[in-house]
């Protein structure tokens, strides 16, 4: 059976018209940590959105073991942003029993149990995601990765919201994903821990006026 893997050639993407950083080019296997760094604005969150599948790139290409085609890419990746997806008014057993069903997963109620003691949140099943507390909704939409069986992580500022024992958790989740065979794409700015486990660093950077004329 082929690697899964992942190659962004020559990607970038405007907004307004304007073309926000210099070309992207990466080439990512499974095990592997790609994080993207760059100041506000300079495009992070539109690039992963774009690689993930819910925007275009403007230009370039985002291959997934060698096809353009998204079916097969979506199927084994999955994207968490700023808008964590929690349905505020179901409970947080229900938010995983939910996104379950939507992914076709079969999951029973110990599984959903040992998901969220394994976010943090044992003890919190029939609570109301509404009522958690911002750092504990970050654990929500975060414990869908260990729910879903997703080879490919695609995560913007997974970090934000989280206090230390969150952080050194998800830390934690994404190295045992990586020992596992996974794979992860992810923004982050100054968490030097993450930088250090990470193969690839693609610091986005605003292209010069000579290099936009040749786009």
């Amino acid at each position: 059976m082929t690697t899964p893997s992942l190659q962004i050639n020559q990607a970038c993407c405007q907004r307004s018209g304007e073309w926000l950083f210099k070309p992207i080019t990466l080439s990512i296997q499974t095990g592997e940590l790609a994080v993207i760094s760059g100041v506000n604005g300079s495009g992070k969150t539109t690039l992963l959105q774009a690689i993930a599948g819910l925007n275009l790139l403007s230009a370039g290409k985002r291959l997934f073991n060698g096809s353009a085609a998204t079916d097969q890419w979506l199927a084994h990746s999955h994207y968490l942003g700023h808008k964590l997806g929690n349905q505020d008014n179901l409970s947080c057993s229900e938010n995983l029993r939910f996104v379950a069903q939507i992914n076709q997963v079969n999951v029973s109620e110990p599984d959903i149990e040992e998901v969220l003691s394994d976010a943090g949140l044992a003890g919190y099943d029939f609570q109301s995601a509404n009522d958690l507390s911002a750092g504990q909704k970050k654990r929500l939409a975060l414990s869908r990765l260990l729910l879903l069986d997703k080879c490919f992580w695609l995560l913007d500022e997974p970090f934000v919201n989280l206090d230390q024992a969150g952080c050194d958790w998800l830390y934690d989740v994404i190295e045992n994903h990586l020992s596992k065979g996974g794979a992860v794409i992810l923004t982050a700015h100054d968490n030097k821990k993450i930088h250090q486990l990470a193969q690839h660093h693609i610091s986005l950077k605003p292209p010069s006026e000579a290099e936009m004329d040749e786009y």
